[in-house]
């Protein structure tokens, strides 16, 4: 199995192509990231059914009531949100706080393994370029850590079709907006070693390696 056809299917059984859409600010898509709205509402204190719809409503989202319960007591069978009486009404905290999203995620793995630095941006540039099969625009970079331009700046027509992608599924992007890719064999090795350090511990499979005299994968 050659590299591609290893990381597409790992990244498949961690269902990550529905989570790289999911993780898009308002920016984006208002809809699509409606998770991450309630955490960042519910903060520390948690909130009622009621505030929650409030503030949703006025961030721009419009969820039936009913669809906003269900939705609430489903993040809490999944043990995202605590559910707690607090008479006449029901309270909601976060259990995990607010999550990290796909870049953030990817930046922080790529810094905890390679440091800080301009390997380490070009890396997180190349692993979403790999991820998403094309270049990545100047917002998604910032939201893994990256303060400035890193890589090539892609031709006019190459940004259109980055875009055409992400407006296919609803997602909004400003003609201002950069994007940039990155195609260097040098960081293949790398990029491979990240994402075998995200598959064991995402599925917290430590326990079934061999251990080696390899120091730079720790856990």
């Amino acid at each position: 199995m050659d590299n591609d056809l290893f990381i597409e299917t790992a990244l498949r059984k961690l269902n990550i192509y529905q989570f790289c859409y999911h993780i898009c600010e308002q920016m984006f898509h208002p809809e699509r990231d409606l998770r991450l709205a309630i955490l960042d509402i519910l903060k520390e204190e948690g909130k009622s059914i009621s505030a929650i719809s409030r503030e949703l409503e006025a961030r721009g989202y419009q969820q039936h009531r009913l669809i906003l319960t269900g939705y609430l007591r489903g993040l809490t069978d999944l043990n995202v949100l605590r559910e707690r009486n607090v008479p006449p009404s029901k309270i909601y905290v976060p259990i995990k706080g607010k999550e990290k999203d796909l870049y953030e995620y990817i930046g922080e793995k790529v810094r905890q393994s390679f440091g800080e630095g301009e390997k380490s941006d070009a890396l997180i540039l190349y692993t979403l370029v790999r991820i998403f099969k094309r270049p990545v625009f100047s917002d998604e970079l910032s939201k893994s850590g990256i303060k400035g331009p890193v890589g090539r700046e892609v031709s006019k027509d190459e940004r259109q079709e980055a875009k055409q992608v992400l407006m296919k599924s609803g997602f909004k992007i400003p003609d201002s907006i950069k994007a940039y890719s990155l195609e260097s064999p040098e960081f293949e090795k790398d990029y491979i070693e990240l994402m075998t350090r995200v598959l064991i511990e995402v599925f917290d499979i430590t326990y079934l390696i061999r251990e080696t005299k390899q120091t730079r994968l720790s856990f």
